[in-house]
Parts: C-alpha cells; sequence; structure tokens
C-alpha cells in the first residue's frame, strides 16, 4: 500500500513533468510562430484580428474577385 506521502510526491512528480512538457511544446510553437512568414506581418500592427483575417483564403479570393470585376467595370466604360 502506498503511503499519502509517496503518493503525494508521485502526483508532485508527475505535474513538474507534465510542466515541463508543456513548456517545451510551447517553446517550439512560438518559434515556429516566430519563423513562419505571417510573422513579418506584425511589423505593420495589423493586431490580432488584422492578421487572422489575412490568413483566411476566402478572404483573399473575395479581395481578388472584387479587384477583377472593378476592373471588368473600368474596362467595359472605356469601351462605351
Amino acid at each position: 500500500m502506498i503511503s499519502p506521502l509517496d503518493r503525494a510526491r508521485l502526483l508532485d512528480a508527475e505535474m513538474q513533468l507534465q510542466r515541463s512538457w508543456l513548456e517545451l511544446n510551447l517553446r517550439q510553437l512560438s518559434q515556429a510562430a516566430r519563423s513562419s512568414p505571417w510573422a513579418k506581418l506584425n511589423a505593420l500592427k495589423l493586431g490580432t484580428v488584422g492578421i487572422s483575417i489575412l490568413k483566411h483564403r476566402s478572404i483573399w479570393i473575395a479581395a481578388v474577385s472584387l479587384l477583377i470585376n472593378l476592373y471588368r467595370r473600368h474596362a467595359r466604360k472605356e469601351k462605351l
């Protein structure tokens, strides 16, 4: 039978191991985030919302579609 003191030591050691594992994962993720191409956008001071919007492909597709439609309208007006 395990004494309460031994059990407490075991739980403490397990929590220290989990904490160390989480810190390692956090370091890896933060280093990956710093080396990502999106990290360069932080210099633009867009904020979290601005960067998250730029990451969505559908926003880029909508922007390109809007630009194409504006170009077509402009081209049609010049023909008339």
